[in-house]
């Protein structure tokens, strides 16, 4: 049997045929330019790639403009309704739901895992912190003190004058700086 429907099999499978050839021999012929795999020292399994995401709460307007959908007056935009607290908050921008869906991939939001961390504890306007009798979460809430500082700070006490301070592994002039008109001895 020859008919038209076996003819065109027939040519449908040599096209197949060829197209294969065709992709074998070009893989043979780049396997000896590729890069061999790069492994996790640890685990043995070749590396995944993953997408680099944006903290949408700290990503430079340039950053996020060079998103597709975004675009540099979204980025103003996203910018000026600052802080949020999920990707989908995008809206308060004026950004639509599709935009929002699209650009979801390479943004976070917040610390590790995308939670968004707020501070035990803030200071008020005018407000000193008496470094020798603060509570921790009080001496995290100074700029650059984080939880490793303040506890440093805690086991230095007592000072005799703020600028004991700077005797604090992990304080130095810079941070000093920073703090100096927020903190008093007592």
């Amino acid at each position: 049997m020859t008919g038209p429907g076996v003819r065109k099999r027939a040519r449908r499978s040599l096209v197949l045929a060829a197209v294969l050839a065709a992709g074998l021999a070009g893989a043979v012929g780049s396997a000896a330019q590729t890069k061999p795999k790069v492994h996790h020292p640890a685990k043995g399994k070749p590396a995944k790639h993953s997408i680099h995401k944006f903290n949408l709460n700290t990503a430079t307007e340039a950053q996020l403009a060079a998103l597709k959908p975004v675009g540099p007056d979204g980025a103003k935009r996203i910018v000026a309704a600052r802080p949020y607290r999920a990707v989908d908050e995008l809206a308060k921008a004026g950004m639509a739901k599709p935009a929002i869906d699209a650009v979801r991939p390479f943004l976070t939001v917040g610390g590790l895992n995308g939670r968004f961390r707020r501070a035990q504890y803030s200071l008020t306007p005018g407000e000193k912190v008496n470094i020798n009798t603060a509570d921790l979460k009080v001496l995290i809430a100074l700029p650059g003190i984080g939880p490793y500082r303040a506890r440093a700070v805690v086991a230095n006490r007592p000072f005799s004058r703020i600028e004991d301070l700077m005797k604090v592994k992990g304080i130095k002039k810079k941070a000093f700086a920073k703090i100096r008109n927020l903190i008093i001895i007592k």
